[in-house]
């Protein structure tokens, strides 16, 4: 009778260890069908709310497939890529879409946006001036949006 127990309180374990492990695969991943989509435009929003620039706010795209960027800001067309598969953790795009928020925030004209394209050639990824600045705004306004 004991072999009994062993063996059934050792598979009912198991199959709560199962379950704990795919609610947090769930919650990390989000259960919606496009959860990523409507999490990056109220992030986008809130953005909009607490720093407005401008009266036109940016298209936000949200892309498939492979990139080593996690999104990025162009300025002649206005527009947010957000690269799905590098933004599979609420966190990562939440950090994301306030990044590139910052790069629409800061790059205002072509003559803004031709700076930051030659100080790319000049400095590393990591050291861009504007690359730090982003960073820095995301890291501490994603803590601030989990927050709200």
């Amino acid at each position: 009778m004991d072999t009994f127990f062993t063996i059934y309180f050792s598979v009912l374990g198991l199959i709560l260890i199962v379950n704990l492990i795919y609610r947090l695969i769930v919650f990390m991943k989000g259960e919606d069908k496009d959860w990523q989509l409507e999490l990056a435009s109220d992030v986008l929003n809130w953005c909009l709310d607490m720093y407005p620039i401008r009266k036109q706010k940016p298209l936000l795209t949200l892309v498939e497939g492979e990139s080593n960027l996690a999104g990025e800001y162009c300025f002649y067309n206005n527009s947010i890529t957000i690269y799905r598969d590098n933004n599979v953790i609420r966190r990562e795009l939440i950090n994301t879409v306030i990044h590139e928020y910052f790069h629409y925030y800061l790059i205002t004209s072509e003559s803004k946006s031709k700076l930051y394209h030659d100080q790319l050639q000049q400095f590393s990824l990591a050291q861009h001036p504007q690359e730090i600045l982003c960073n820095s705004l995301s890291k501490t306004l994603t803590k601030r949006y989990l927050n709200k």
